[in-house]
């Protein structure tokens, strides 16, 4: 299904679209706009940074090299997640994985003594990636698919395989699951 662009730059989609047909200046801008997200996401469910660049390069290689399998019903980003998810899933049933339990905190663009209301804020924030690094897999990269890349149930249904009614499931057990841990139900 082809859609329509009102908004005079081009989609995602569009540029998939050239890139499929060969434009190398279209590949590039697609991993120039979708690169943060899928490495967010891939460093999050893999809780390595040279795990999670090394994923990242490979699914952006695996979508451009199957470019002419996407059937441009969701979203180009969409696909790409999905790719990754895939990706991720085969190397944890290989048992391939590399996991580290340390999280990073924050860098703070001065050396300088922080606000009181700053290190409140920098406690909780690090208190609820501690929390959402405990969900099981799937439910963190749903929970992260819809709050953190804003992809509808839908596409993050596509992106992980599963049907929609079980990725608004996912995502409702997870924030269930977080409000529990963090002490707010």
């Amino acid at each position: 299904m082809r859609r329509v662009n009102l908004l005079g730059f081009e989609t995602d989609e569009d540029l998939a679209g050239r890139a499929l047909e060969g434009e190398r200046d279209a590949e590039r801008v697609l991993i120039l706009r979708l690169y943060p997200g899928v490495f967010t996401l891939a460093d999050r469910l893999l809780r390595n940074t040279e795990s999670a660049r090394d994923a990242t390069q490979e699914a952006f290689l695996r979508a451009f090299s199957r470019l002419h399998q996407y059937d441009g019903i969701h979203r180009f980003s969409a696909w790409v997640f999905k790719i990754l998810v895939n990706l991720i899933r085969d190397e944890f049933r290989r048992g391939a994985r590399v996991i580290t339990a340390e999280l990073k905190p924050d860098d703070w663009p001065s050396h300088d003594p922080f606000p009181v209301d700053a290190a409140i804020h920098e406690e909780t924030c690090a208190r609820g990636r501690t929390q959402v690094e405990r969900l099981p897999e799937d439910m963190r990269a749903a929970l992260l698919l819809h709050f953190q890349e804003g992809l509808p149930g839908r596409e993050i249904a596509y992106a992980l395989g599963i049907s929609y009614d079980a990725a608004r499931l996912k995502i409702s057990r997870a924030v269930a699951k977080l409000r529990q841990w963090m002490g707010e139900g």
